[in-house]
């Protein structure tokens, strides 16, 4: 009998929170289907649909996808514009990292057809692309999150207030006083000779 409540103990699992990193990679998902989806999953560059079939270098036919590609880097720490929209655009691979110009190969063209295409989101990412909120708030994660499911840009001063109003409690290393290398007052000091 013991056994089978130990079994029955082990069987159950406490429904925690997920981790920060796995509300990123959901983020990144929504954020990316999001791009697409605006575009009407076709390439913004070229006009390539998704399914459409095109001939590779090899001559092979191949099925297009579309990706989402973001206008300033993903990996800067705590933008987050790295979840919004309007640092996004969809593009074939060949658009994306592959042909010249492409939005890898070449960030002056890039830069030169937003501006000319989508100046509203070379504004928005002119102007925040040094605005900071911290993305290991859970809050400010809800509402990016709430705003992709809506496919909608973040009203980036709205993180700002959900940051400030639920501020996360940062947990403190423990203050250590005095050095590895300090020698303890009793024993610096010299006996008389």
């Amino acid at each position: 009998m013991v056994y089978n409540v130990c079994m029955a103990k082990k069987k159950i699992k406490k429904k925690g929170l997920d981790s920060i990193p796995k509300i990123n990679r959901r983020l990144f998902k929504l954020w990316s289907l999001a791009v697409r989806e605006r575009a009407g999953h076709k390439c913004e560059l070229c006009g390539i649909g998704k399914g459409d079939v095109h001939v590779n270098k090899k001559g092979d036919d191949i099925k297009t996808k579309i990706d989402a590609h973001h206008l300033l880097s993903r990996d800067i720490k705590d933008c987050p514009l790295k979840f919004d929209i309007m640092n996004g655009v969809a593009v074939d691979p060949s658009c994306h990292k592959f042909s010249i110009p492409s939005f890898h190969r070449d960030p002056v063209y890039t830069i030169t057809w937003l501006q000319e295409h989508h100046p509203e989101r070379y504004e928005h990412v002119l102007k925040y692309h040094l605005f900071t909120v911290d993305l290991q708030n859970r809050k400010v994660l809800e509402e990016i999150e709430s705003k992709l499911q809506e496919q909608l840009p973040l009203d980036l001063d709205k993180l700002k207030k959900i940051e400030e109003e639920y501020p996360r409690a940062i947990k403190k290393k423990p203050e250590i006083k005095g050095s590895l290398f300090d020698e303890d007052s009793n024993h610096s000091e010299s006996s008389g000779d």
